[in-house]
């Protein structure tokens, strides 16, 4: 079965601007390469999503937040502007629709996946870890990983879905808004937060009330390579995958783990993210029948970037592709 690829040349409009580490070209620098070495025809279905509107929105986030984002009227000065959004995160003009068009993926992915169209679906751009229900912060305007997990169960009435979040940077956002429903269970691996932004994901953070335990925070030192990374999703996630028995299991994350990224100091390879990719496509296969959503977004490399999306995906999706580092790994 080909796995279903939610993209939108809407989605370049979300977009920091000129300095900003976060450039709305990285979609279809993806795009492009994907073309190139694998070709859509090949194991994919190329799917338009529709724009996330408020109700779907409310899932997660406050109405005046999201009317707030709407507006888009930023001033950092402003009062409103420190409330809801983080100075690292600055709007424009646009970003309301571009964000809700990469919440309409990652809506349209889990409902691809719940209604047995699809075994996998990727929704590119995606993975907005970072935001919380009122606030945006870390390049996060709408949590797309919150909303689709809530989606899936309201509409769809799915109790136990595993979110592997697998950024070089701690998933917060998502982590806070699960942290007391024990229906989700959160696998976060990331760089150490004593060394990393946002400075949490610590393995203390293990949930409260009925989430205690479903919460599972996994810091990495500064240059972890891919056997020590496999090893924490083989020893860790793997056995809690089968012990939890997801019915979905959504795995995020983008490029920034890589050996060269400009914000993250992890030492992972393209082939590496294939590897990753596979493991979370092999355990999917053990556990819930191959069902997986996947949000690939992040990532401050362009040069690294489209690589290791693609081996990711292609790696979900059970597919070999021949892709060597664009950058020679240091000694």
């Amino acid at each position: 079965m080909k796995t279903a690829l939610l993209y939108s040349e809407e989605m370049k409009r979300y977009d920091f601007g000129p300095g900003h580490p976060f450039r709305g070209d990285r979609h279809a620098s993806f795009m492009k390469l994907l073309k190139e070495k694998v070709g859509t025809d090949r194991g994919f279905d190329l799917i338009a999503p529709t724009p996330a509107d408020d109700d779907q929105l409310q899932l997660v986030h406050s109405p005046a937040y999201i009317e707030f984002i709407k507006k888009g009227e930023w001033d950092p000065w402003s009062w409103k502007a420190v409330e809801f959004v983080a100075a690292d995160t600055p709007l424009s003009p646009g970003m309301d629709e571009a964000a809700r068009v990469i919440v309409g993926a990652g809506i349209a992915a889990g409902e691809l996946v719940a209604t047995g169209r699809y075994k996998a679906a990727v929704s590119i751009g995606g993975g907005m870890h970072h935001a919380r229900p009122s606030r945006g912060a870390g390049f996060c305007i709408y949590n797309d990983v919150a909303i689709c997990v809530r989606n899936l169960q309201k509409k769809h009435g799915i109790e136990r879905i595993l979110i592997l979040d697998t950024d070089g940077h701690a998933g917060d956002g998502t982590c806070e808004i699960f942290y007391e429903d024990p229906r989700v269970l959160f696998i976060s691996l990331h760089q150490d937060p004593f060394t990393q932004y946002p400075g949490t994901g610590f393995p203390r953070q293990i949930g409260e009330g009925a989430g205690k335990g479903f919460s599972v925070n996994i810091p990495l030192p500064p240059r972890t390579a891919i056997a020590p990374f496999l090893y924490a999703l083989e020893e860790i996630f793997c056995p809690l995958a089968h012990e939890f028995k997801p019915e979905i299991i959504l795995r995020n994350g983008g490029s920034d783990p890589h050996f060269d990224d400009q914000l993250v100091q992890l030492g992972i390879t393209v082939e590496g993210f294939h590897r990753i990719g596979n493991t979370v496509r092999e355990t999917a296969e053990a556990v819930c029948d191959g069902r997986i959503v996947d949000m690939v977004g992040s990532g401050y490399n362009p040069a690294v970037l489209p690589y290791a999306w693609l081996a990711l995906v292609c790696g979900v999706s059970g597919l070999a592709v021949n892709l060597k580092d664009p950058i020679p790994l240091p000694p």
